[in-house]
Formats: structure tokens, C-alpha cells, sequence
């Protein structure tokens, strides 16, 4: 491992395997693509619905907010395997409002608009359906449509339609507001992560090299220039020497950690753990947003649920048949099939609110492993777009020490207006006569749960992270950002970050697909520059 490259990525995950696979289809070019996790060799990680499997097992970084919500701790898993969050998701194919990216360049990142970022998503997708204009055909990242063939799901899309919601054709195309079938990037009923877009069909070129198993304790900097990285393998401490660029495509946790462990951050945090200061950065760490996401539980007289799967082997063993014969049922999905997008205020410029029906029902601190004991499914709801902002810091300068964490929901007075929408427009939703052909009861919080204040006390209560952080190495020119538009990190010649970390705020419910567009981009800008 003592050896050369032209470009090191530190990062197997949604955005580093697509820098990866682009650069080193030049030749010429040697890459090295660390990670610190494994190789996915579990059955469960092609299964849709084997995500319920995979949130427990070792391949999960498993973090923990420090206080939220009045005092309880949130718990924040993300992918640690090769192939990163994308291995492990729910695999929605959601790319994002294309305003909110407009609003992403006008906020001091040219480059970075619609029509910018538009070829990205289309190179990055194979796409059957959809107008081609907008839609890309023969990508990496497969699209697959999702049946409706469950009456929980029909009487959701029924009673959107019957509050006067518009049935969407390709929320991914231009018009994103109304009820939809969800879309997902799997193919033939199989998950397709970025292992099998970028990493299988670059598997046999001998300039790119994947070391698996290699968590990296710090980017060596010389001078104002990242020259390598440092890591152990046995306790012994190695570098790597990067000729002309270093790539952290680490996360929105470890990016900006692995950043301050290099002595590039806010110098007051450094200097408290004795680390020299290389760059000071007050940016790097800070802008942590995520979405917080309450659920509203009912019981249902339909026996279509995972929870009645899970109860009865004869369900689940059929279950499984349609699975690996037909490829259908319940182990095509994620556990929910459609969902809407809507504007918790008529005054929003564009949806900034999504539902999402969900076949099964728990307690929602032990989200998807204690079900309940009868046949349940869920209405999720949360904001889209929250202002509040927390942090990832280093808490040693032990690189094997986990950061702090904290997203600071609802700090910000109009995310929680927001949010106690979204839970009230769900509950509309549920009270439509369509809906209530299906529901025998709400289970929680229940009908008395009425009032804004009751409804705060149960987003408080209950509310869970969505797994869509980002922002806490935020793009932009003013001086607490910390990459600029060319995802170059202010003051670091050779040093870029290209992950969702950048993103300045949400452009989507979802992160996974404008994580690999940003992989995308990235690749191209440094060819550029190395051209």
C-alpha cells in the first residue's frame, strides 16, 4: 500500500464509486478507491426488503445523536460496505425539485442549476419510461416503476385523489405534485447499488485498485497541498502519495470528520484535541440538516402487511415464492409502494411536504424490529426542505472515536409549523371515505391527539431521522463554506470533497441519487482540470 496514484477517493459509497469508475476509464490515469467497510456478501443485500436485515447488521456504521427533541438521542445508521448508504437504503429513485437546484445556483454556486446538473442525472440512469428529454436511457443506476397491487396501497392513491390531488406520471420528469407510484434503483426485483453500476463493469481495469477494509485516519497535507493519506493496517502506520488529487467521498458524518482529523476545520475545535492547525475552516462540520420524520400507526382488516408476514410462516413462505419466481409482492419493495408530494403551505412555491404509505406498524423508537401484533401499515409525513442546522464534530483525535452529531430538528420555528402540517395532512389523507374501507382503527397517537400542541408533543415523542443528512461541507464562496462550485476545499490545493456533505441545503426527499449526480459532476470537473 506504500505506493502512487494519480487520484485516491476515500469513499466507496453513492458518489466516490461514480468518481472512481469515470476517472480510471482513462487509462492513463491510476486510481485508488479506499473504504472502510466490506464487501456486501449477504443474500439480504439484493433483496428490496432484506433492508429490514441489513439495518442490523455489521455493515452499518449505527451513531447517535447527542439530545434532540427535548432530550431523547437519534439513532443515525449509514452504510459501512462497499458501495457506502447505497447498499444498505431503501433504494427510492427520487432526484428533487428542479427549483431548489435553480436556488442552489443562485446561492453562489454557478454550475450547479437545473439544466446544469440535468445531463448528470440522465448519464447516471436507464430509464424505460418517461420523456427522453429529461429522462436517461442506458445509465448505470437502473429506474424501476413500482406495481400497485395491494388494497392499502390503491385506497391511499384513491383518497389523495379524492382530496383533489393529480396522479403523477414521473415525479422525476417535470411535474413532481400530486400521488405517485414510487420509483426505485433496483432491476428484475434485485437491489442494483453502486457496486453493480460502477464497480462491476470497472472490475477489470488494471489502473483502478479497491482496498476494502481501510478505514483512512487522516489526508496528509503539505504545506497548502494534499499529497496522500495516512491509514493502519496491523498497527502499522502507511501512506499512500496521491500525485495530483486526494477525493473524500467519505459521507455527511465522516467527510467533514475525517477533514478536522487533517487539521482543516474551525481551529477552537482542533485546538481542544491538540491537533495542528493546517486550514482553519469554521464551515467544516457545521450545516448538518436532516429530515426529521414522524409516522402516524393504523390497523388495518387487510392482511397484506409486513407485520402479518412476519407473523405467519405460511404468508411469508408465499411471500417469498412470488418473490423468487415472479418477482413480485412485498420483497420487490422497500415496504411501501406510493407516496405524494404536496405544499404544507399554499403560499410554497412548490411541494415542500411528502406522505408516504408504509405496510407495517411498530413503536416507532424501535422503527422496523418490534412490529405489532395485528395487520398495520403507516402514513410517514415530514418537511422536505428544514432550515435548522446542527453539527458533526470530532470529539478525540483518535480517528476510530465517532464524531458528535446533532441535527437540531426543529429548531427553527417554521420547520416545526411545517412538520405538525405534514402529520395533519396525512391524518386528512386517512379520513377520506377510500381510506377508511381499509382502516380499522388509528392506533397512534390516536384520535385524541388533536390539537398543534398534542401533535408537537408526538413529533417530539417520536420523530425519527429519514437517513437524508447533509450539508456539513457546504459548497459555496462566502467564509464559512467549504468547497467551492469546482467541489475544491477552500485554501487546499489537490483536495476536493464530493459527496452530499457539499449540498447547501435539500434539493429532494432523498439523497442517494443526487449523491451519485454529484460523483458525476465531480469526475468531470477534474478531468477537466487535468486536461
Amino acid at each position: 500500500m506504500d505506493e502512487t496514484y494519480d487520484y485516491i477517493v476515500v469513499g466507496a459509497g453513492s458518489a466516490g464509486c461514480a468518481v472512481a469508475n469515470r476517472l480510471s476509464q482513462r487509462p492513463d490515469i491510476r486510481v485508488l478507491l479506499v473504504e472502510a467497510g466490506g464487501k456486501p456478501n449477504s443474500y439480504w443485500f439484493k433483496v428490496p426488503l432484506g433492508i429490514g436485515k441489513l439495518m442490523i447488521d455489521r455493515a452499518i456504521w449505527r451513531y447517535w445523536s447527542e439530545s434532540e427533541l427535548g432530550g431523547r438521542s437519534i439513532e443515525w445508521p449509514h452504510g459501512r460496505v462497499l458501495g457506502g448508504s447505497s447498499s444498505v437504503n431503501g433504494m427510492l429513485y427520487v432526484r428533487g425539485e428542479p427549483r431548489r437546484h435553480d436556488e442552489w445556483r443562485d446561492a453562489g454556486c454557478p454550475g450547479w442549476g437545473y439544466y446544469d446538473v440535468l445531463p448528470y442525472f440522465k448519464r447516471l440512469e436507464d430509464c424505460p419510461f418517461g420523456d427522453p428529454a429529461v429522462r436517461g436511457r442506458g445509465g448505470p443506476t437502473p429506474v424501476t416503476e413500482i406495481n400497485i397491487d395491494d388494497p392499502i396501497s390503491e385506497a391511499f392513491v384513491a383518497a389523495c385523489r379524492e382530496m383533489g390531488m393529480p396522479v403523477i406520471a414521473d415525479y422525476n420528469g417535470q411535474l413532481s405534485e400530486g400521488v405517485c407510484r414510487i420509483q426505485m434503483n433496483t432491476r428484475r426485483g434485485m437491489r442494483s447499488s453502486v457496486v453493480d453500476g460502477y464497480l462491476r463493469p470497472a472490475k477489470g481495469r488494471a489502473n483502478l485498485t479497491v482496498r476494502l477494509d481501510l478505514p483512512v485516519d487522516r489526508v496528509i497535507v503539505d504545506g497548502n497541498r494534499a499529497t496522500g493519506i495516512a491509514f493502519r493496517v496491523d498497527g502499522q502506520q502507511h501512506t499512500t502519495v496521491a500525485r495530483r488529487e486526494v477525493i473524500v467521498s467519505a459521507g455527511t458524518y465522516h467527510s467533514p470528520h475525517l477533514l478536522e482529523l487533517s487539521g482543516i476545520g474551525n481551529s477552537e475545535i482542533l485546538g481542544k484535541f491538540g491537533i495542528s492547525v493546517v486550514k482553519h475552516l469554521p464551515g467544516v462540520g457545521e450545516n448538518l440538516r436532516d429530515h426529521l420524520h414522524p409516522r402516524i400507526t393504523f390497523e388495518t382488516d387487510r392482511a397484506v402487511t409486513v407485520n402479518d408476514m412476519l407473523r405467519s410462516r405460511w404468508r411469508g413462505g408465499r411471500e417469498m415464492v412470488r418473490w423468487l419466481l415472479f418477482r413480485r409482492g412485498l420483497f420487490i419493495t422497500n415496504s411501501f409502494k406510493v407516496m405524494a408530494y404536496a405544499r404544507g403551505n399554499a403560499t410554497a412555491p412548490y411541494p415542500d411536504i411528502r406522505i408516504q404509505c408504509q405496510l407495517f406498524s411498530g413503536p416507532a423508537r424501535n422503527l422496523g424490529k418490534d412490529l405489532d401484533p395485528f395487520s398495520g401499515f403507516q402514513l410517514g409525513a415530514y418537511f422536505l426542505y428544514p432550515a435548522s442546522r446542527g453539527y458533526v464534530h470530532l470529539t478525540s483525535p483518535d480517528p476510530n472515536t465517532a464524531p458528535a452529531l446533532r441535527a437540531n430538528y426543529l429548531a427553527d420555528e417554521a420547520d416545526l409549523t411545517e412538520t405538525i402540517q405534514a402529520v395533519k395532512l396525512a391524518r386528512r389523507i386517512s379520513r377520506q371515505s377510500a381510506f377508511r374501507s381499509v382502516i380499522v382503527r388509528e392506533t397512534r397517537p390516536g384520535p385524541k391527539v388533536a390539537t398543534d400542541d398534542e401533535l408537537k408533543d408526538y413529533i417530539f415523542e417520536t420523530g425519527q431521522s429519514s437517513h437524508h443528512p447533509i450539508g456539513t461541507c457546504r459548497m459555496g464562496t462566502d467564509r464559512d463554506a467549504v468547497v467551492d462550485p469546482q467541489l475544491r476545499v477552500h485554501g487546499i490545493a489537490c483536495l476536493r470533497v464530493a459527496d452530499a456533505s457539499v449540498m447547501p441545503f435539500h434539493t429532494s426527499s432523498n439523497t442517494n441519487v443526487p449523491s451519485i449526480m454529484i460523483g458525476e459532476k465531480a469526475a468531470d470537473l477534474i478531468l477537466q482540470d487535468t486536461d
